[in-house]
């Protein structure tokens, strides 16, 4: 076995999973039952195969600690019941690269808890090492299910994902050369994103009509300006001014719909990498077309039923009102609630 460089290892470690090695999981179902948010995985011996081919089975050890928590109250199946908490702390030691640790967490209650539990950090611990990191990057998408929440169809994977793709360049949108750890998880790796509560952001409940969910979402509290774009010194003030306009509209339009507009206008995720002055103008254009769309939907939900709302959401096979994360989806609900009320259909504008 040809033995890499660190440099090397760690480019290969950061490749994706062949296409038929990527599994799908369902983390949110709209209130019709019909429609679900998945989320992409790897079962965790898709990551052993990938640590052997690369270092072979004698470069690489994994080590767990494990901590049960007793007594502990949860609701299950509408019933509260008296159970335990497993806790999994995995440290993955690589020769030539070091230690990086992660933890995962199941109730004990669960079938296969400690297997779960066990896998959660494995995967998260590889993750500082960039192996299935990627996956973090990925927007998760709303998909037929049957009656069981099961995806009817698995979505179709994006070209940045395909392993010879990878190789040769292509990246998600706004990826920055420089990669940082996944939204919560720290270098050391000991606390990684819970792969089975996905939300990108949205923290308001389901409810389509709840109080919370008509303000689609909230803000991680992420306003990052300051780095100026190329160009002139004036170019670069009115540059950073739009930088700053276009982060405090996060908070206002959720950060599902926040992240939509900056990959869709911007091909980035953070204002400041958008480089040319005239996309962050249609960027703050079309969030702040946006909030406007948000605001008249606010001016009618009080007057349409929650059986109205559903209904349209499941005609027009829509995700909770806090769920709408692009643009097209929301002009689609604020013309269909309006309909509702009027029997006009204005745009959002």
């Amino acid at each position: 076995m040809k033995k890499l460089s660190n440099e090397e290892l760690l480019a290969e470690l950061e490749v994706p999973f062949p296409v038929d090695q990527v599994l799908w999981r369902v983390t949110n179902i709209a209130n019709n039952r019909t429609r679900g948010q998945v989320v992409p995985y790897a079962d965790p011996r898709a990551y052993t195969d990938r640590l052997n081919a690369l270092v072979s089975p004698q470069g690489w050890t994994r080590n767990y600690e494990t901590v049960t928590m007793n007594n502990i109250t949860r609701t299950k199946r509408n019933a509260e019941i008296v159970t335990g908490k497993i806790l999994v702390t995995c440290k993955v030691i690589i020769d030539g690269l070091g230690t990086h640790s992660g933890t995962g967490e199941e109730w004990a209650d669960e079938d296969n808890a400690m297997t779960s539990a066990e896998a959660q950090a494995f995967k998260r611990a590889c993750s500082c090492f960039g192996l299935g990191r990627y996956f973090y990057d990925f927007d998760a998408p709303w998909v037929d299910i049957d009656e069981k929440g099961r995806p009817k169809k698995s979505p179709a994977l994006a070209p940045w994902m395909v392993p010879e793709n990878w190789r040769k360049g292509q990246r998600p949108s706004g990826k920055a050369a420089a990669s940082s750890p996944p939204a919560g998880q720290t270098s050391s790796g000991s606390n990684g994103p819970v792969t089975s509560t996905h939300r990108n952001g949205n923290s308001a409940p389901s409810s389509a009509t709840s109080n919370k969910s008509r303000q689609n979402g909230s803000s991680n509290g992420s306003t990052k300006t300051g780095v100026k774009p190329e160009g002139t010194a004036a170019q670069s003030q009115s540059g950073s001014e739009l930088d700053q306009r276009i982060a405090a509209l996060e908070e206002t339009v959720g950060i599902k719909l926040y992240r939509w507009v900056l990959r869709e206008y911007g091909h980035a995720n953070q204002p400041h990498l958008v480089r040319d002055i005239q996309q962050k103008k249609r960027i703050l254009d079309v969030l702040e077309s946006a909030t406007r769309g948000l605001r008249r939907m606010e001016a009618v939900l009080d007057r349409v039923s929650e059986q109205q709302v559903n209904a349209l959401l499941a005609k027009l096979q829509a995700p909770p009102l806090n769920e709408i994360a692009d643009m097209p989806t929301l002009v689609q609900v604020v013309q269909g609630l309006e309909s509702i009320v009027n029997g006009s259909h204005p745009s959002v504008a």
